[in-house]
């Protein structure tokens, strides 16, 4: 929603609902019947109103009207008072047509809000737009280890769609959690067969050991898990011979 004026004289219905806008947010009562007074304070008004009428307007998928508001003179990049811009809100809902058409617009791929969480945060839980905010300079500002854990916490769910998500958006499956454990780990630990598939297809290192000294074949076999033993062994000797021939080939 948004208002176009001129210095025709402005409709009744539109002076009415901005002077009831305005006296709500305390800007002021339009109550004057010179039309350039009346013309700045619904400027005032769209200015202050700006950040919820962009972000509605992102989140109903309305191309035209948010096109409106940026002629109108609103930032493509102004934020609510929690820090919400049109992208966080777009990218929220999955909706590619009016991601990019933000990103066109100039919209700031890295901005945060109040949680200091960025459209990509936003995209990864739609799990939709990933790539192309990842293509347009998006990246994670989270820490290795905050990375790490949150991948190992999706592994123990078996979340292996949401995992996926995640690795488009720039994480991989070697990040461990504060204990250096991998979600390969983690899967073995909770006897996941095919989380463990779906880890070594990803690129799960197996030689990699957490914080005490165990492989994830050492969980299996700890564990009691003869089945994940067996799997693992043999992953690791097909790796071993593919290392092997391939060196032998570059010499």
């Amino acid at each position: 929603m948004g208002v176009f004026y001129s210095k025709r004289k402005i409709p009744d219905d539109v002076y009415r609902f901005w002077s009831a806008v305005a006296s709500s947010v305390r800007l002021g009562w339009l109550g004057t019947d010179r039309t350039d007074k009346v013309a700045l304070e619904m400027k005032v008004c769209q200015l202050a109103l700006f950040p919820l009428l962009l972000n509605d307007s992102a989140l109903q998928g309305d191309i035209v009207g948010l096109e409106g508001h940026l002629q109108q003179g609103a930032d493509v990049s102004t934020a609510d008072a929690r820090g919400r811009t049109p992208l966080h809100v777009a990218a929220g809902e999955g909706d590619l047509e009016m991601v990019e058409f933000l990103l066109q617009k100039g919209a700031e791929v890295n901005c945060r809000d109040v949680e200091r969480e960025t459209p990509l945060r936003d995209a990864i839980r739609s799990k939709c737009v990933v790539s192309l905010l990842v293509s347009k300079g998006a990246h994670l500002e989270m820490s290795p280890v905050e990375l790490g854990t949150e991948m190992c916490c999706l592994a123990f769910l078996g979340d292996s769609e949401q995992m996926e998500v995640w690795k488009k958006a720039g994480a991989c499956f070697n990040l461990t959690d504060a204990d250096g454990r991998t979600p390969l780990h983690v899967v073995v630990s909770s006897n996941q067969p095919e989380m463990v598939k779906f880890c070594i297809c990803n690129g799960s290192d197996l030689e990699l050991r957490d914080a005490y000294n165990n492989l994830p074949v050492d969980d299996a076999r700890r564990l009691g898990y003869e089945d994940l033993v067996k799997m693992l062994t043999e992953e690791a000797q097909r790796q071993s011979q593919k290392r092997a021939a391939k060196r032998t080939l570059e010499d």
